[in-house]
């Protein structure tokens, strides 16, 4: 129970604006509906940091498919320093929501559509907890 206790409180303290790397991480363009709200939601995350300019650039590719109850989304990312030319990150992330069983076509575009749409934020909030984690070890 100590353990669970201390890990929590180590992660309460950690403060984005003592991170300020994260405040120079630019997002490629959005090509698709989910990647878009990835990139919006990613971006008011990183918004804590104080924004300076650009040294790193994620390029994040999103690829998803669909069944009739459920969607899978796959995100290959990597971390590039602009500065240095390296790439610091490379990773992917798979995620799956099941919407259930629409009677209407209507429901199931629009159960489909929410499940992006929270695939789409998971994705962001996991995206920027590695980031806080990388240069937090940095």
């Amino acid at each position: 129970m100590l353990l669970i206790g201390t890990s929590c409180d180590a992660t309460s303290r950690l403060n984005p604006h003592d991170i300020p790397a994260l405040g120079q991480i630019e997002i490629t363009a959005a090509t698709s509906r989910s990647h878009q709200i990835f990139r919006q939601n990613l971006q008011r995350l990183l918004a804590r940091t104080p924004q300076t300019h650009p040294r790193y650039r994620l390029d994040a590719n999103i690829t998803q498919t669909q069944s009739e109850t459920a969607t899978t989304m796959r995100l290959n990312y990597q971390l590039y320093d602009q500065q240095t030319g390296k790439t610091r990150i490379t990773d992917r992330i798979n995620l799956s929501a099941s919407f259930g069983a629409v009677s209407s076509l209507f429901g199931q575009d629009i159960a489909a559509n929410q499940a992006q749409t929270r695939l789409a934020v998971q994705l962001s909030e996991q995206i920027y907890l590695k980031l806080l984690a990388y240069f937090t070890a940095s």
